[in-house]
């Protein structure tokens, strides 16, 4: 795959986009080659934050990674991608974990004639909370119905047509994706590599300028997460692309393996040094 720019020159070639939909967010799109895309800054229900996806185009493939929080975000990546397709593209969609603002626009995806690839353990996550993740949203942030279809849109969640057991190259076009398991942040996490770049699609296994979320897991989780990035630090990474946050580089690795490190010895060792024990 060509490189249009140098890795260095990225974040100086973000395509802004100004938003007009309030579930979209204010999306930005980097062209890390000329077949990799890094899409940024996609809406998410916290005050100030976002959620980022990619888009890999191969000779007659496009895979998208993640889908967004909302209809408008998922409508977004497929207006991006659709640019350059010719229309008669295999479509993937690699869902890196179940939490609603990696997959809730799913069904944009699914309804183009995705293939839904996901973690194993995502088929009984979806089997149980399918039907019902939208309104638990919803209820969870204060929202009205009315305001969370206005921002969510339609959310339609389908089981994955393909699972992943373990890391996993897909061979596409003559081409390879490496999907990786990372869990850590939850024991469904996936991340994408792509080889010929040197591109890491992290999703929430790399958080950028904030610290990783803990709070679905456990010291033994956290203590799996530590042990997956130094896995990762020790790959040939040009840039990362992380579940929220800017693109950055492999320093931030190190940063997210001394938070987690901190936070798990932490709750290992309070105040008064008793173990198991969190202050």
């Amino acid at each position: 795959m060509k490189f249009l720019v140098p890795v260095i020159m990225i974040l100086n070639m973000i395509l802004p986009i100004q938003a007009q939909h309030p579930g979209l967010g204010n999306p930005q799109v980097h062209h890390i080659s000329e077949d990799i895309y890094a899409v940024t800054s996609l809406y998410h229900s916290h005050p100030g934050g976002w959620t980022n996806s990619g888009i890999i185009f191969t000779e007659n493939t496009v895979v998208f990674i993640d889908c967004g929080m909302t209809e408008a975000s998922a409508r977004f990546l497929w207006k991006t991608a659709s640019q350059r397709m010719q229309g008669n593209e295999t479509i993937y969609l690699i869902l890196t974990h179940g939490h609603s603002d990696h997959i809730f626009g799913m069904n944009v995806l699914k309804e183009k004639g995705a293939t839904v690839i996901a973690h194993h353990l995502m088929v009984d996550f979806l089997k149980q909370s399918r039907d019902t993740y939208k309104s638990f949203m919803i209820e969870r942030l204060g929202w009205s119905d009315e305001k969370g279809d206005d921002i969510f849109g339609a959310v339609v969640l389908s089981l994955p047509d393909q699972v992943i057991t373990q890391d996993t190259i897909l061979a596409i076009d003559g081409e390879e994706l490496h999907v990786l398991v990372t869990p850590g942040h939850t024991e469904t996490q996936l991340a994408v590599y792509e080889p010929g770049t040197r591109t890491l699609f992290a999703s929430d296994a790399i958080y950028e300028g904030m610290d990783p979320t803990t709070r679905f897991g456990g010291p033994q989780d956290w203590r799996i997460w530590i042990k997956q990035l130094e896995r990762l630090k020790k790959m040939d990474i040009e840039v990362i692309c992380p579940g929220h946050g800017y693109l950055c580089n492999t320093d931030e690795i190190d940063r997210n393996i001394a938070y987690l490190r901190g936070y798990y010895n932490g709750y290992q060792y309070g105040t008064d040094g008793t173990e198991e024990h969190w202050h």
